[in-house]
């Protein structure tokens, strides 16, 4: 079987337990995560896949890619691959073949560093300890700052703002992405191009402040 993409689609590889596990780091302990029970998609779903053919897209075969949490579902699915591989849940592991729309891939990984595909950046939050009196209350949990957020990550060829800009966005639109990388669990922080208002040249981030997912 030798499947072509169509109507500018890709084909790609899935591993659907790649969340399921997390080896600690240093260490070859790797531990299972259930998340079967839970109802959030987003953090249970598949999400990482390896380009297996671009179609007419610049990504390259074999490719580490991150995508929509609802984007590898059996309306997706072409064909499963045997593996001589363990699986999870006993036996040997199958990977599945799927189709994606780039319009569905938030970023790859290259050099071990994620890359923002055309539409989107890579962000971090700004959080901060609440303040009385000029006193900082260091019991009390950071809070996040709502509306701003800085870009750590760019498209090819984007020129609307920088990497380490402050950038005011819309609310609700830092959407935190969970995947899998290096057998572990990452989390990072995503956003669309249109989610940008503007560029804040007179916030500053200071001591007190954490900058990060």
């Amino acid at each position: 079987m030798n499947p072509k993409p169509l109507r500018g689609e890709l084909l790609v590889i899935v591993d659907k337990e790649d969340k399921y596990s997390h080896t600690i780091a240093g260490t070859n302990i790797k531990l299972f995560i259930d998340k079967d029970f839970g109802w959030n998609e987003r953090e249970k779903n598949a999400v990482n896949a390896v380009v297996k053919d671009p179609g007419n897209t610049n990504l390259k075969e074999g490719t580490p890619i991150v995508c929509w949490h609802n984007s590898f579902t059996e309306h997706s699915l072409i064909d499963t691959i045997d593996t001589d591989e363990d699986s999870l849940y006993g036996g040997k592991k199958k990977l599945q073949l799927h189709k994606v729309n780039p319009k569905h891939i938030f970023f790859y990984i290259e050099d071990n560093e994620p890359k923002p595909m055309e539409g989107f950046l890579l962000v971090d939050r700004i959080y901060y300890k609440p303040k009385t009196e000029s006193i900082i209350l260091t019991d009390i949990n950071e809070q996040k700052e709502n509306n701003r957020v800085v870009v750590r990550g760019t498209p090819s060829g984007f020129d609307l703002c920088s990497v380490g800009d402050v950038v005011i966005i819309e609310t609700m639109a830092d959407y935190e992405v969970v995947y899998a990388f290096t057998g572990r669990e990452q989390r990072i922080i995503r956003i669309k191009e249109e989610d940008i208002m503007a560029i804040d040249n007179t916030f500053e981030i200071n001591e007190t402040m954490r900058v990060g997912v």
